[in-house]
């Protein structure tokens, strides 16, 4: 009997013990559920199979789903249908194939009970069991997040595109400002012009009386003195109606308009060039469009613009030293307007002269030896009559002008 009644007591003991242990274990689950149920973000726990074993309150508000909705349910019942639900770029619609792999998935698309679309961001860990694994994965939505990063883009790309206006806008004011500063250098050399005008037309005059006084003077005139004092008067003549035109060439007018042959004013300008070209081994290559119509314009202001194109040409191409070069020019219809082009193979052009290069009394030529005039005038001929001129050149590879004259400037609107 004195030793029965310790083991009675041992017995008891480990009751006890196993019994406390019992209960421990199920206040530790009891709280592991109670952190589960209340963890902010939401928590599902998936079978290998893709089934949902465990949901969290927080995953209720997320899916609109009941927890007795989801358990036992395939995770694909949180998938959205992309023929029926859009789902937005560069995302993905969840899959049972992301609860395979641990690791942490951003723009995960997944839908709701009700049917909306949530931006989810998943953290998958696979766990180890005996009776088979399962995954454990936190959902975290981001729907907010990126609808405030696709507006931070929309405002991106809406100030990017302001600031394109704004450089737009302001290249346009310096252009502006260009067109006035130049304005106002023709204006000043309107007037100045009216001054050269008076001072020229009293020696020319002079010359034209002295060549008539020739031509009665000389008995039995040969042809070619006969032919060349003609050619005096003539060009006498044209110098007049040049200079004519330089005292108003600021001044807008149509009355001495007319049907005019292009071509006609360009050999009428290298004519007058031609012994020039000849005593420097300049040669002209002409190449004349067969489809070139006669265009409403001056003709005199128009052979004046292919003189002044010409003796840029022989200019250039006299600075290089060589004792010879080539012009070309080239002519052809382009819709409503044609196109002139006088290239040569002298000096070329820096950018900086290239920049200036029409505007008025801008030259690189010595003193002396040019006004810095031709270009300038050349612009306001052509400008006048709805037309354009540009040039394309670099230093040591010539200059091309490219003149655009309209068929009849009265019909551009």
């Amino acid at each position: 009997m004195s030793i029965a009644k310790p083991r009675q007591k041992t017995g008891q003991k480990l009751a006890v013990i196993e019994g406390g242990r019992i209960e421990a274990a199920r206040e530790s689950e009891s709280r592991y559920q109670i952190l589960f149920d209340q963890a902010s973000d939401a928590i599902i726990t998936v079978a290998s199979e893709g089934r949902i074993e465990e949901a969290n309150q927080a995953c209720e508000e997320l899916t609109s789903f009941l927890k007795n909705e989801l358990v036992g349910q395939n995770i694909s019942v949180l998938s959205p249908d992309p023929k029926i639900h859009r789902i937005p770029e560069r995302s993905r619609p969840l899959s049972k194939e992301l609860f395979k792999t641990a690791g942490t998935y951003e723009d995960i698309v997944i839908v709701g009970k009700d049917g909306y679309i949530h931006m989810v961001e998943v953290s998958v860990r696979v766990i180890k069991k005996a009776d088979g694994d399962f995954a454990l994965a936190l959902f975290r939505d981001v729907t907010e997040k990126k609808r405030m990063e696709r507006e931070l883009i929309t405002k991106h790309a809406e100030l990017r595109e302001a600031y394109f206006q704004l450089e737009k806008k302001n290249a346009e004011l310096h252009a502006m400002q260009d067109t006035l500063v130049q304005a106002g250098k023709m204006a000043a050399l309107g007037e100045l012009a009216a001054g050269i005008a008076h001072e020229l037309n009293q020696p020319l005059q002079g010359i034209r009386g002295y060549a008539q006084e020739l031509q009665t003077l000389v008995t039995n005139p040969s042809s070619e003195v006969d032919s060349s004092m003609k050619e005096i008067i003539s060009n006498v003549d044209k110098m007049h109606s040049i200079i004519d035109y330089l005292r108003t060439f600021t001044r807008k007018s149509v009355e001495k308009h007319e049907m005019t042959d292009v071509h006609t004013a360009i050999d009428e300008a290298l004519k007058m060039l031609s012994r020039q070209f000849a005593s420097r081994g300049i040669k002209v290559d002409k190449s004349y469009g067969k489809d070139v119509p006669n265009i409403y314009a001056n003709p005199l202001q128009l052979e004046q613009v292919f003189i002044n194109l010409a003796t840029n040409a022989r200019d250039a191409i006299e600075t290089t030293g060589r004792g010879g070069g080539n012009i070309r020019i080239r002519t052809r219809s382009s819709g409503q307007f044609i196109e002139v082009l006088f290239q040569d193979d002298g000096v070329g052009m820096s950018e900086r002269t290239k920049a200036k290069a029409f505007n008025p009394f801008f030259t690189t030529k010595e003193v002396g030896k040019g006004m810095g005039l031709g270009l300038s005038l050349s612009y306001g001929v052509i400008s006048k009559i709805q037309g354009s001129i540009v040039v394309e050149s670099e230093l040591g590879k010539g200059a091309a002008f490219l003149v655009r004259l309209p068929k009849d400037f009265r019909e551009i609107g």
